[in-house]
């Protein structure tokens, strides 16, 4: 697993009891069990900006947040809490940008939107979307016994690193490893479909596959695991393609990149990534390519 100095932790606090919403109680005890694996520092953070406009935290709101801060500090971590008055999603951002983050944990939010029935997830998806850093999104009320992790890869190097980080996921936690890969035909292939037997083009679709399969499996190789992962190819869109991965397999996680288009700030071709995060139930780890420029400035 890739050496994390500090992990920051997004806490929200319900209005009416002052007491941390389920989604970042989860997260928080992900974000604490993270810490632990890998010596990291860790930052509670709670922002008072609530729609709109800043509401002064209460002494019962403190005191919910210094408990947490308490029990990190319990478990042999080097714990603080920050307050800011700053969108939640934007001082986690700005934080990772400063280097002050090397993950950032949150919360999804359990409640529906509208009659498409999306979820909600506001601060999850600017994350996604915008910090250079680890984005890791925990599903509310997850146990966090990670039986099954879910990879999604293309072969690029953020594909890699997805890969490299579900299998460290998957030792860490005994899982099991799955990969989901989409492939699609070159415009040569789709014409060369066109024009030969359909019996001939079945069996070199098939040798096409295979050769997909040894790519990804090449990928694989050196991820230190017990048992080779299981493969799931797709010729199906990305975003499909995961989607059906993971109604069928009902992952913990999901682990994939984010891709920027050549480096420009604010350019993403995360659609995938961004839509994903408001269609699924399970946790997500969105990792950004190294060339990733945020869109955001840091102050």
């Amino acid at each position: 697993m890739e050496s994390i100095p500090e992990i920051q932790v997004g806490v929200e606090l319900l209005p009416r009891t002052q007491e941390a919403s389920e989604g970042s109680r989860t997260a928080f005890r992900q974000a604490l069990a993270l810490a632990e694996q890998t010596g990291a520092r860790l930052t509670v953070l709670h922002s008072t900006w609530h729609e709109g406009e800043v509401v002064p935290l209460t002494d019962a709101g403190r005191a919910a947040l210094d408990a947490l801060v308490t029990e990190a500090i319990g478990a042999g971590r080097v714990a603080r809490l920050e307050v800011t008055d700053q969108r939640a999603w934007l001082a986690l951002l700005r934080a990772a940008a400063r280097g002050e983050a090397g993950m950032v944990v949150v919360g999804k939010r359990d409640a529906l939107q509208g009659p498409t029935e999306r979820r909600l997830g506001s601060v999850a998806t600017k994350l996604v979307r915008k910090c250079p850093a680890p984005v890791w999104v925990v599903r509310p009320g997850h146990d966090l016994d990670h039986k099954l992790v879910l990879a999604a890869t293309d072969l690029t190097p953020v594909g890699d690193r997805a890969l490299a980080w579900a299998a460290s996921v998957a030792r860490w936690r005994a899982a099991a490893l799955h990969v989901v890969h989409a492939w699609r035909l070159s415009p040569e292939e789709r014409q060369r479909a066109r024009d030969i037997d359909p019996a001939a083009w079945d069996a070199e679709l098939e040798e096409l596959r295979a050769e997909v399969r040894a790519s990804v499996l090449e990928r694989c190789e050196g991820l230190e695991l017990a048992e080779v992962p299981t493969l799931h190819l797709s010729r199906k869109t990305p975003a499909s393609a995961i989607r059906e991965a993971v109604e069928h397999l009902v992952p913990d996680l999901l682990v994939m990149g984010s891709l920027s288009r050549g480096g420009r700030a604010g350019v993403l071709v995360g659609e995938t990534a961004e839509r994903l995060v408001s269609r699924l139930d399970c946790s997500m780890l969105v990792l950004k390519p190294d060339d990733f420029v945020s869109p955001v400035p840091v102050e």
